[in-house]
């Protein structure tokens, strides 16, 4: 289950501080959810992080809209290695559709 949700202010912040890493190489966020709002700009952020390798999303909402938007930003991630979703709130169309933009990454 997620523990608690995240206000778009912060994820706001929190994307601003990986927009000014550009050798950040991993992000880990745990236990929380954020509105497709704060994913979309989680995901601008990543479009920036040229050296980021490794999303960890342990225990995360993600709804089918917020995961389409990651999965955008995946596609533009050139450095990236792994992701991983332990998350909930996605459908299998959801989960298909992330599936299929990263195949094509």
């Amino acid at each position: 289950t997620c523990c608690a949700g995240i206000s778009d202010a912060c994820m706001k912040d929190i994307s601003e501080g990986i927009r000014h890493a550009p050798a950040l190489q991993k992000i880990s966020l745990k236990c929380f959810g954020t509105s497709a709002d704060g994913m979309k700009d989680f995901s601008e952020a990543i479009r920036h992080a040229p050296a980021l390798q490794s999303i960890k999303l342990d225990q995360f909402w993600l709804d089918d809209d917020s995961l389409k938007i990651l999965s955008e930003a995946v596609r533009h991630a050139p450095a990236l290695q792994s992701i991983s979703l332990k998350c909930g709130g996605r459908t299998d169309d959801g989960v298909k559709r992330f599936s299929e933009a990263i195949r094509h990454a």
